[in-house]
């Protein structure tokens, strides 16, 4: 896949968009990787093409959110938060 999607194929682009919008997630650049995601009290998360978002990013985000993690990666897969 080009270095614009993750392993597992979702637009890296969304990710960065949908994490922007969730409260106490901040994204900074990375040296290794091209974003992390970081939220206080946790380890940080990076992003980047070698990622795959359902094994690596979807618990994460599960955790900092305690959103269920189906809904989570079916959020990320179609470029929008589902309330």
């Amino acid at each position: 896949m080009a270095g614009n999607r993750t392993n597992d194929g979702i637009r890296i682009s969304d990710i960065i968009r949908l994490l922007s919008q969730l409260p106490g997630i901040n994204i900074r650049q990375g040296s290794n990787h091209p974003y992390i995601a970081i939220r206080d009290g946790m380890r940080p998360c990076p992003i980047a093409a070698s990622t795959n978002a359902k094994t690596m990013l979807v618990p994460w985000i599960a955790q900092a959110t305690g959103y269920n993690r189906q809904s989570i990666y079916s959020s990320l897969r179609s470029g929008e938060w589902y309330g």
